[in-house]
Parts: C-alpha cells; sequence; structure tokens
C-alpha cells in the first residue's frame, strides 16, 4: 500500500472511531466527484431506538419526535467535532445541519443531499419511501436498523478512504412501506443512482399528511415514521 493510501487509511479511522465514540451507530466516506463543492463527504449515522417505535395508525410518538429532536443535536455535534480535526490539519470543510433549513419550497429538496452521500460512503441504498435503507455487515455491524436512522454529512477536501458505493437497491418485491403510507405517497419503485426522488414518491403528499398527522398529537414538526416502522429491514 502507497504512503498516500496509508495516510487515507488512517485519517479515516481516526475520524470513523472518534464519530463512533461521541455516539454515532456508522461514519462513512464518500467520494462526490463534481456532486458538490468539495470532493469528498463525511456521512455519519445515528440509529433509531426500537423503543421508540409503535404500531403505525399511533405514529409519530412523542418518544420518536423527542429522539428525533435529540439526535438532530448530537450529529450536528458530532459532526462539529470532526470538522475541527480536519480544519486543524489544514483541510477545507463545510458542515450541513442534521435537518437542512435551506429548503426548495419548489421541490422539499436540500442543497446536498445526506442520503446520496450515504449511498455513495456504502451505509445502504434508497428504498421505496425514498428513505435511506442501511444494511448490517462485517464492515458496519452497529448498523442495521433498515431506515430507523437520522443523518448528518460534512464535505472536505481531505484525502479520504471512501466507498465502496451502493449501487442497486435491496427492497425487492417489498411493498411493506408502499401499503402503509396513510398519504399514497409511496410509488413502489425501486431505486438506482440517479434515479429522481420524484419517481419514487411524492415528496409534497408525504409532507402535507405528515405535518397534519404530527399537529393531530402537538407536534409541531413534520415527521411521521410510519415506513420506518414497517420496513422489515428495522430489527
Amino acid at each position: 500500500m502507497a504512503d498516500c493510501e496509508i495516510a487515507e487509511v488512517a485519517l479515516s479511522e481516526r475520524l470513523r472511531a472518534l464519530g463512533l465514540m461521541s455516539g454515532a451507530s456508522a461514519v462513512g466516506f464518500a467520494e462526490l466527484g463534481e456532486r458538490a463543492a468539495l470532493p469528498r463527504a463525511v456521512v455519519i449515522a445515528m440509529a433509531h431506538s426500537p423503543e421508540v417505535f409503535a404500531p403505525p395508525e399511533q405514529m409519530p410518538t412523542f418518544d420518536y419526535y423527542q429522539e428525533y429532536l435529540d439526535f438532530n443535536t448530537r450529529l450536528d455535534e458530532i459532526a462539529g467535532t470532526l470538522a475541527e480535526v480536519l480544519a486543524a490539519e489544514g483541510h477545507a470543510v463545510s458542515v450541513n445541519p442534521a435537518t437542512l433549513g435551506d429548503i426548495d419550497p419548489g421541490t422539499l429538496s436540500a442543497p446536498f443531499s445526506h442520503k446520496m452521500g450515504a449511498t455513495l460512503a456504502g451505509l445502504g441504498w434508497i428504498g421505496k419511501s425514498a428513505l435511506l435503507v442501511t444494511h448490517g455487515s462485517s464492515a458496519l455491524p452497529s448498523l442495521r436498523a433498515g431506515p430507523a436512522v437520522r443523518l448528518t454529512s460534512l464535505l472536505t477536501d481531505a484525502p479520504l478512504a471512501t466507498g465502496p458505493p451502493t449501487t442497486a437497491s435491496q427492497c425487492g418485491d417489498c411493498t411493506a412501506c408502499e401499503e402503509a403510507c396513510p398519504a399514497g405517497a409511496i410509488l413502489g419503485e425501486e431505486w438506482y443512482p440517479g434515479r429522481p426522488r420524484e419517481e419514487l414518491y411524492d415528496a409534497f403528499a408525504c409532507r402535507q399528511t405528515a405535518l397534519r398527522r404530527a399537529q393531530a398529537k402537538g407536534i409541531n414538526q413534520t415527521i411521521c415514521g410510519i415506513c420506518m416502522t414497517v420496513c422489515p429491514r428495522r430489527r
């Protein structure tokens, strides 16, 4: 292994160890090419506790809502910690918040997709629900939560041991999320890299229904969690 490859692995493993020690369930590294202003991403995932989920008709629960808020804060803190390490070594770095505030109202999309970064880092694939579906493996033993994860990411020019990216869906014939969606927003199509989100689900129908269901419980957030609850990949 060349010296530069050794340095990439060493830095990547140091960042991963620090992220896991700080509470992340997984830390992955993605080669972005020209998809963003900086060429690589560090993607951080936290897996939801099984206890915050309930039967679909009871979602979203207050436990899920509280963990959602807590994870957003903790993910931002972990990303900030890793960014400080990279900046101290002279690398350019830009942190993307766990919940991005600058969503385009015309498309309900963010400038950078944590989920796209996660697929490029090999953390999972995009499910029929348009959520990242994580998979457990020998490389990622702590990430066996299916779609029940929160994500954040940071962009950098640091040399990192990236990927390999996920290139295909593993949803197959499963229709659990499609059948359970109260908005009818999930179209039942399988993801592949570069496939437009609009071919997978209706973001506007999802948002409207999720907001209505959450507000009925006194939760002022656009959250639902039903597709996470019913996914057989969630353990």
